[in-house]
């Protein structure tokens, strides 16, 4: 049986389950090489939101090493969690939203998939208003007394902002009109561009710092007593970045030639490069406080002090471009797959990247967005929601199911089917969600358990993990959820298997 015929046996299921952008890809169709993923990587990396964070690594008091050490850390332990979510993508060619059906049901699998749609349209909200930030210096590079736009205030936003604003909106709504190959004909020299401009940043932070060795001595400035909270908080928040490319990251890896090409591309291209840009954004942060004797974390407003506006006009475009490629090269794959899962008779890639940029202005990221305080508790809000979705998806994956998925039962419909347990649902998936949730959120809503708060992703994946397996292990029998007397084949896409059409009675 060919692979558009397997597609087409998928496709003839009732319930609304499948789309043609939900389909496992078929061999011929994963193209992507270690050098594809070391390349999207690299243009994922540079984005202002990892800057910020690890700038402000050096603000809340940590040295230049000890912020190092935690950056680090932070990236080695999202991505060997990333790389262990990264299998089954590319084993069988499916996007998230597919995958999350085999631990959490049929329906019970579209509230993971709404929680990652949520966060998804929250960051495309940030990196919106980022790629806003950097119209408006170059509009007040431009344009004499367009700062003073700023005094009349709409939506609780100046008037400069909400210029900017309405124009980086409709910047994103054109690319994703034209789909991500209008971010991929210019990502390839997006990423060069900014990593140009951070180099330079470093640059002049080391002239102004007196020399580049000057760099690496900045003091601890945080109390002993504090140090060891304040690294962990910072730990979170800087694996909270990556914590929903962690759980949707096949939706990249179902494009991989082999298991081979995406460890290796995924290896070189993340963590390497997020330590690397990281880097360069504490060197950064270092320097402007010798400078200007307080730490900018934010290097929109710090290009802003710079009195040349070429060279403020030039890296604020670099910024614009990045972020734009950045946002919808993630963030809309990710609401493109998962708001096309949740309704896919009516929607498509394009139509959900539609809506979800229509969506993000809810989330009013003028309002709060830059208050360090403010982000971190948000950042770990996402790493308690998105920990227990990934813990209970790895833990179905490597122990439950032991590395073996039944493709065709992920889009049944079928009472009997592999995946249906309850009507569709499956409550211990369910109950595991919302009791890692909770552990991982008990520190911020129960006052008393405040210190269990800076280890939320680790609280959530953990517990998440261990409960769903200790629900699950004790019923695997013939009758619940292991074997449903399917015909005697088994599918994998990357053999010409072919696909069970029915369930025997």
């Amino acid at each position: 049986m060919s692979d558009l015929t397997q597609r087409r046996v998928i496709s003839r299921q009732p319930l609304g389950l499948d789309n043609p952008d939900l389909r496992p890809l078929a061999p011929k169709e994963r193209t992507w090489t270690w050098w594809n993923y070391s390349a999207v990587w690299m243009g994922i990396v540079h984005n202002l939101v990892a800057w910020q964070v690890a700038a402000n690594l050096i603000a809340v008091g940590l040295s230049f090493w000890q912020a190092a050490a935690c950056v680090l850390s932070a990236y080695a332990i999202a991505f060997a969690a990333m790389l262990a979510n990264s299998v089954m993508g590319a084993k069988y060619g499916l996007p998230f939203p597919v995958l999350i059906r085999a631990a959490f049901g049929r329906k019970g699998g579209q509230i993971p998939v709404a929680l990652r749609t949520f966060v998804a349209i929250f960051w495309f909200a940030v990196h919106i208003f980022i790629g806003s930030q950097a119209i408006g210096l170059i509009l007040s590079k431009t344009i004499p007394g367009y700062a003073t736009l700023g005094d009349f205030h709409v939506l609780g936003m100046g008037g400069d902002t909400l210029i900017a604003f309405v124009i980086c909106w409709a910047v994103h709504l054109w690319v994703v009109r034209h789909g991500l190959g209008a971010v991929k004909r210019f990502e390839g020299w997006a990423g060069p561009s900014i990593m140009i401009l951070a180099i330079g940043l470093v640059i002049w932070a080391s002239v102004g710092a007196g020399s580049f060795g000057a760099l690496f001595d900045s003091p601890q400035t945080v109390a002993d007593a504090q140090f060891w909270p304040t690294f962990v908080v910072s730990l979170t928040a800087l694996i909270g970045t990556v914590s929903s490319l962690v759980l949707n990251i096949s939706d990249l890896t179902r494009q991989a030639r082999s298991q081979r090409d995406q460890a290796i591309g995924q290896g070189i291209g993340m963590p390497v490069m997020f330590v690397f840009f990281s880097l360069m954004a504490l060197w950064v942060a270092v320097g402007s406080k010798e400078i200007y004797g307080e730490v900018i974390t934010d290097p929109i407003e710090l290009l802003g002090r710079f009195e040349n506006p070429l060279v403020g006009i030039f890296a604020a475009l670099c910024i614009l471009i990045s972020t734009v490629s950045v946002n919808v090269a993630t963030n809309g794959v990710s609401v493109g797959f998962d708001m096309t899962n949740l309704l896919p008779k009516y929607l498509t890639f394009t139509r959900s990247c539609l809506v979800a940029i229509v969506a993000a202005i809810a989330f009013v990221p003028w309002l709060w967005y830059g208050q360090a305080d403010i982000v971190d508790d948000i950042l770990g809000a996402i790493g308690s929601l998105m920990g227990p979705i990934a813990g209970i998806m790895l833990a179905d994956f490597y122990v439950v199911r032991r590395r073996s998925y039944h493709v065709p039962s992920l889009f049944t419909s079928e009472p009997a089917g592999r995946y249906d347990f309850i009507n569709g649902w499956n409550p211990r998936a369910l109950i595991a969600l919302v009791i890692g949730a909770f552990l991982a959120l008990s520190g911020l809503i129960v006052p008393s358990l405040a210190f269990l708060y800076p280890f939320n992703w680790f609280i959530g994946i953990i517990s998440a993990a261990v409960i769903y397996v200790a629900l699950m292990l004790p019923s695997r029998r013939q009758s619940d959820f292991v074997e449903k007397r399917f015909d005697d084949v088994d599918y994998d896409i990357a053999e010409t298997a072919p696909v069970p059409t029915r369930v025997t009675k």
